[in-house]
């Protein structure tokens, strides 16, 4: 989670420095380094997106509903970006850091508006509703974690 206030706010400046210090490796010309860095990314990443479309995103909609739709905008975002990393996984193993950042670059602004708009929309909650039920959303989120590290 982020130092913001909100306690939804996830820390997505980690994803932004992930793909950038990714770049950087490939710069080099450490291939191997690169490819496993941008594993590690893309495993993380999916973890994110998990918490979001399997606790975070449910439990809003149990509380707020979703009139204006955003919750299903940023699930579809979610798939633009899953099919961006898996297509980023294929041209990472070719070394050619040209295709590599031509290939980089619309992933990395994805994720920046990604993240924009779900910071706006958690950003939005007035009410303690979620608040309340903090500890249960807190548990579920750790439970997935769990699922991952085990």
């Amino acid at each position: 989670m982020s130092e913001s206030s909100n306690w939804l706010v996830h820390d997505h400046q980690r994803y932004d420095k992930a793909l950038s210090e990714c770049e950087e490796i490939a710069e080099e010309g450490l291939w191997q380094d690169a490819i496993e860095a941008y594993e590690r990314f893309v495993d993380e990443f999916k973890l994110h997106i998990r918490m979001e479309d399997e606790v975070c995103f449910p439990q809003f909609e149990k509380y707020y509903g979703d009139p204006k739709g955003e919750l299903a905008y940023l699930a579809a975002e979610h798939d633009n970006i899953a099919r961006m990393m898996h297509d980023l996984a294929y041209v990472i193993q070719r070394k050619d850091y040209e295709h590599f950042l031509a290939s980089l670059k619309p992933l990395h602004k994805a994720i920046k508006e990604h993240n924009a708009n779900e910071e706006t929309l958690f950003l939005s909650i007035k009410d303690d509703q979620m608040l309340m039920n903090r500890a249960e959303i807190m548990s579920h989120l750790n439970a997935l974690k769990d699922t991952v590290d085990s």
